[in-house]
């Protein structure tokens, strides 16, 4: 024995009493190589992005919601709420020129937009856990495109679309780790 206590040969303390390092992994192949096993459970990862997906999802159901609330105003209540607007952005010298039937059109587009995201957010999070190549795809290929949206708007100035478009990069990284190829098979 060593004179502090520990063994010569372990220098990091891993080894422990029987001489045999611990197995790394669930079933001790390594994480990445883990998720491969029939029974192995979700990997973080692939997890972490499940649940962004529904928190996305939801956020855009509930967007689509209020925009459908907002098509439901009466026209004679959002002539006014117009003219208020314009009042005031003339007041600080910037014309307003928006019509009732540009701002209906804008809210069931914008409705429509959030609605289908949100849908298929929740669809495809509730999905994710079987472990199908489509599904991994599928994922990949919404993020992807909901990032390249984001990034659209971020370039044409829109800076407060860096929070999602992160959390959407962070995500389709998240899938393309060694774990989440791994759980679909894909290594």
């Amino acid at each position: 024995m060593h004179p502090s206590g520990q063994d010569p040969h372990d220098s990091d303390g891993v080894r422990g009493a029987g001489g045999v390092p611990p197995q790394r992994g669930l079933f001790g192949f390594g994480a990445h190589l883990d998720a491969l096993h029939p029974n192995a459970p979700t990997p973080r990862k692939v997890a972490v992005v499940r649940a962004l997906m529904f928190v996305g999802g939801a956020c855009g159901l509930g967007l689509s919601a209020l925009f459908l609330m907002a098509l439901s105003i009466p026209p004679e209540t959002m002539d006014e709420a117009l003219r208020e607007q314009a009042d005031l952005a003339a007041e600080q010298g910037v014309e307003m020129a928006v019509s009732i039937d540009v701002m209906r059109s804008l809210m069931a587009v914008l409705a429509l937009v959030t609605g289908v995201y949100g849908v298929l957010s929740t669809l495809l999070a509730a999905r994710i856990r079987r472990r199908t190549v489509g599904v991994f795809w599928g994922v990949v290929a919404f993020q992807a495109a909901a990032g390249a949206l984001l990034a659209w708007s971020v370039s044409g100035g829109a800076w407060q679309y860096l929070v999602p478009l992160g959390f959407t990069a962070t995500m389709v990284a998240f899938m393309f780790s060694r774990e989440g190829r791994a759980y679909y098979g894909l290594l």
